[in-house]
């Protein structure tokens, strides 16, 4: 019985030192592996995603073609000759030396005033475009890479929970082997315990594999290989303080891109719509010529201005009721936009607060009962009067417990991460790595 109960104690300890490991505030930072940073790990995304390389190109595609679309359309030169004159005298040295008459001329049209610069204010709405498309994927991947830094650590947290568990189990093992052997325990407790270290071993499995999926997914983000090793994260989750609704809101308004895209869009569709008025004008086209049909050398060299006459016939009128329709429902859109992403706040600042007093009351109340009860229980077994399986589910629900408070801790961080994404990065910048 001695024996036993200094095994007890020894498992009693062990379970508080278990405890002291998974706390929120007194983890211990491995020291053989460089510890994984979320602050680190968003920089590392942004510099070396291949994503973000990609649409900032296009960005700078775009960009190149604002100039562009200011141009004129290129001039157009027409040659032609008469087949009947070949043989003729000719009246010029020139024709005298084809033998052909000839008639050359240059053509260059001009928009009516204010396309071009339509066009331009067009091409420079699609820069913008392009931008907050750029700034959408950042504040993405950001969102991203917290969220898997989170769910990292979530993992190694409960890692370390099943290895201190296994060791609780085997040290239960051996006191129940003991006991069972000098036909003081029952075999059913033996083997319950031989279980639960099989299910102990199934899930450190599982976990393991989870964590090698998450590296994968990490670092597809950072553009290295699936299989390139990554630190441990470190054990703090530093958070930003969550202001008020309507301070989130009006950043959300400010800086979302996908709020900003829409805007932008919309501005391109009431560029369209300008255009589209624009079609009711004529375009000019200036044409200079030189024309050996004529015998007088002073006629032979013409000055003319053409213009195409905007008729209607239902295209033009179309052409400005669809503009019209598109740009009305992209307003319609950017109200949808900005209805549907205060909805989604709201719900992940509900989810934050419920995040928040689950946790208070998991760490002020359900934990210190459930080491009482584990307290009691140890107590009761050691003084004979206690039952064994008593003793097992406590020690199992204060683990469940402790893990439950992690997984909650994990899951606060990510929501947190969510409301910067809404906020469109106000609420928590990506600070620089030195």
């Amino acid at each position: 019985m001695k024996i036993f109960n200094a095994c007890l104690k020894k498992i009693y300890k062990t379970t508080y030192v278990m405890g002291l490991l998974i706390s929120p505030f007194v983890f211990a930072q491995s020291e053989v592996v460089e510890a994984l940073n979320p602050n680190w790990l968003s920089n590392e995304v942004l510099q070396s995603n291949a994503g973000l390389t990609a649409q900032e190109l296009r960005v700078k595609a775009r960009r190149e073609l604002v100039e562009s679309a200011s141009a004129l359309d290129d001039p157009r030169i027409s040659y032609s000759v008469a087949p009947s004159s070949i043989g003729d005298q000719i009246p010029s040295n020139f024709g005298n030396a084809l033998g052909v008459r000839q008639v050359i001329q240059l053509n260059q049209s001009f928009p009516w005033p204010g396309k071009l610069s339509l066009r331009t204010d067009l091409a420079a709405t699609q820069v913008e475009i392009a931008q907050y498309s750029y700034e959408e994927l950042q504040l993405s991947l950001v969102h991203q890479s917290r969220s898997l830094w989170a769910q990292l650590w979530y993992v190694e947290q409960a890692l370390l929970t099943n290895s201190s568990h296994q060791q609780l189990l085997e040290e239960l093992e051996e006191v129940s082997a003991t006991r069972y052997a000098n036909g003081l325990g029952l075999q059913q407790d033996l083997l319950q315990i031989q279980t639960d270290l099989v299910e102990a071993a199934y899930q450190e499995s599982a976990l393991n594999q989870q964590r090698r999926r998450i590296y994968a997914r990490i670092n597809s983000l950072i553009n290295r290989s699936p299989s390139s090793e990554l630190g441990v994260p470190v054990m703090e989750l530093e958070e930003p303080d969550i202001p008020a609704f309507e301070v989130l809101e009006n950043w959300m308004y400010e800086s979302q891109p996908q709020i900003l895209g829409l805007q932008a869009e919309s501005n391109a569709a009431f560029n369209r719509t300008q255009l589209a008025e624009k079609d009711d004008f004529p375009d000019i086209q200036l044409n200079i010529g030189y024309n050996e049909i004529m015998n007088d050398s002073a006629l032979r060299f013409q000055v003319g201005v053409s213009i195409n006459i905007p008729f209607d016939f239902g295209k033009r009128s179309s052409r400005k009721a669809a503009t019209r329709f598109e740009y009305n429902s992209s307003l319609a859109d950017i109200n949808l936009l900005k209805n549907d992403l205060s909805a989604e706040l709201e719900q992940e600042l509900s989810r934050y607060e419920e995040f928040q007093d689950n946790i208070a009351l998991l760490e002020t109340e359900l934990i210190p009962i459930a080491e009482q009860t584990f307290t009691a229980a140890s107590a009761n077994y050691e003084g004979g009067g206690g039952d064994f399986a008593a003793l097992t589910a406590a020690q199992q629900k204060l683990l469940d417990i402790r893990l439950r408070l992690v997984q909650m801790r994990a899951e606060k961080f990510m929501t947190v991460t969510e409301i910067d994404r809404l906020s469109g990065g106000k609420l928590w910048p990506v600070e620089d790595v030195q």
